[in-house]
């Protein structure tokens, strides 16, 4: 008899109760080909520390965590961007509670994960199809994921990347803009550039650090 393949998974949420959920849900998969070995993080840092220290084969990755100045890695999207350079073989299937299409559609083009579901449609059934078909031929998207991505941002080509994100983290922190250079080794002028850039985005152009902040929390980005 063929030895099954043992399938190691990570999953990081910085809610217990949710990883503890996921984790009963995916122990109880049954199947000829496999067997799941699974592993949980309730934040970024020890995640990564977890995939360079062990083998991932598939990693089930929130987005927003609390914001704290220990956390090297600042979210979900800049630890799955991360992962996608640096670990290319380990596949990311995003679960998330965001709703802003925008939103979403920077995470896809960021990222461009393996899965892609929202957390407020997701059953213990869709996360079993989901992960069978991120085993067997990604990538799976839920269905209000596709039809955002497709109908309501098909024509944005605006895209907010890690600069403009550290950028935003610190501004909640209530650094200065001036002192921006010292996270983004840009200069102030570049600095300055983005800001602005980012205020057309979210749509408060000629308005203040508040309004920009504020947009930005209802988007999901801090």
């Amino acid at each position: 008899m063929q030895e099954k393949k043992v399938i190691n998974i990570l999953l990081v949420d910085d809610h217990h109760m949710i990883l503890e959920g996921y984790k009963n849900v995916l122990s109880k998969i049954k199947s000829n080909d496999f067997t799941l070995n699974i592993e949980t993080s309730d934040n970024c840092d020890k995640a990564w520390e977890i995939v360079n220290e062990k083998r991932v084969d598939i990693i089930f990755l929130d987005i927003n965590f609390p914001i704290s100045d220990s956390n090297k890695i600042l979210s979900g999207e800049d630890l799955g961007i991360k992962i996608k350079k640096q670990l290319p073989e380990i596949k990311i299937i995003i679960l998330t509670v965001l709703g802003d299409p925008f939103r979403l559609h920077n995470i896809l083009l960021n990222i461009n994960p393996d899965g892609f579901l929202l957390k407020g449609e997701t059953t213990s059934e869709e996360l079993n199809r989901c992960l069978s078909k991120v085993i067997a031929n990604p990538p799976y998207y839920g269905s209000k994921i596709s039809k955002m991505l497709h109908s309501e941002v098909k024509h944005n080509n605006s895209l907010i990347d890690e600069v403009d994100r550290i950028m935003l983290y610190q501004l909640s922190l209530g650094t200065k803009t001036k002192d921006l250079t010292k996270f983004v080794h840009l200069s102030l002028r570049a600095v300055e550039d983005r800001k602005r850039k980012l205020k057309e985005i979210f749509g408060v152009s000629g308005e203040g650090n508040k309004a920009l902040l504020e947009k930005a929390r209802e988007s999901g980005y801090i």
